[in-house]
């Protein structure tokens, strides 16, 4: 019996042994799980404060961008706020763009046509897309000879008979299938957020030539000469059109017309799209608003914000 014993005591201190080496690889395991979830939490923290960082730096050169003194060209636009925090704002005039809601409010069915006819669309479609735009925003459900009211949609709230509160709101009017097969770009002609009085100086060529009449070559005579030597849009040897009538000129349109047109044409816009893109660190923001406030006119309203992450993924050049 005496001979067994130190064969049960190392038996007994092997499991012992075991036992140890199994609570300590059980105390690292939780050590290490600790720690990874540590690190987690941390990770997680930085990476909100980040955000709010970043946040913060777009919503305050939104604010510098938003008063209405701002030049497109000011450096305060664009700046390196520390070594790995930098923003630009992107300043463009909305109403370069054409508002669809005043001209159907107006039925300016000539500058519809002329839209139309530059994409392709025969006089016969032009008219009836635009019967059935006017059904749609009109309070009422009687229908044009070309139009299209509740009957012709077969559901329910369809036309909505209000004025379009967003661009691709339009692309539910019956009719508007021509004009995507036409011009699948039609929506960046159009905005509803535009005052309604055209830009000139902003608008693009084949926009300017639509809404005026002037041939194309000079509307986009007129653009060069907005660029300036760089062509480049927004900077120090941008050189706008001063006045209407300079524009007017360039376009080959008749000074008497100029008081005629004034009332859609400008060369100073009142309605602004500010983008601005925001580094932090590796993170990327954007935040894009729609303002207006012109210079010497106070303080500027808010007409549409949204914000996200860059569409295009490319990232403020430091």
């Amino acid at each position: 019996m005496n001979s067994t014993r130190p064969i049960l005591d190392q038996r007994r201190s092997g499991a012992a042994l075991l036992a140890v080496l199994w609570v300590i690889a059980l105390l690292m395991g939780l050590v290490a799980a600790s720690a990874l979830l540590l690190t987690q939490d941390l990770d997680a923290a930085a990476a909100k404060r980040q955000v709010f960082r970043a946040r913060m730096l777009a919503e305050g050169a939104l604010a510098i961008a938003m008063n209405p003194d701002i030049k497109p060209d000011d450096p305060l636009l664009r700046r390196q706020v520390s070594e790995d925090e930098r923003y630009e704002v992107e300043m463009t005039g909305e109403d370069g763009l054409i508002n669809p809601n005043i001209l159907l409010q107006r039925e300016d069915r000539d500058t519809f046509r002329r839209i139309f006819r530059t994409w392709g669309l025969s006089l016969a479609q032009a008219d009836a897309v635009i019967d059935c735009l006017i059904d749609w925003v009109d309070a009422d459900d009687f229908a044009r000879i070309k139009g299209a009211e509740s009957k012709a949609y077969g559901l329910n709230g369809m036309p909505f008979n209000r004025p379009f509160r967003s661009i691709e709101e339009m692309s539910m009017v019956r009719g508007m299938e021509l004009v995507e097969q036409a011009n699948p770009q039609w929506r960046t002609w159009f905005s509803v957020y535009a005052s309604g009085v055209l830009d000139v100086n902003e608008a693009r060529p084949e926009i300017v030539s639509a809404i005026t009449g002037a041939q194309l070559r000079l509307a986009q005579l007129l653009r060069t000469n907005r660029l300036g030597r760089d062509g480049l849009l927004n900077t120090e040897d941008d050189a706008p059109m001063p006045d209407l009538a300079n524009a007017l000129q360039v376009l080959g349109i008749p000074s008497t017309y100029a008081q005629a047109l004034s009332s859609i044409l400008t060369v100073r816009s009142t309605t602004k799209r500010l983008v601005v893109r925001v580094r932090v660190g590796d993170l990327d923001r954007e935040i894009s608003a729609v303002v207006r406030g012109a210079i010497g006119q106070g303080a500027t309203a808010i007409l549409h914000m949204s914000e996200g992450i860059p569409a295009d993924k490319t990232r403020v050049t430091p």
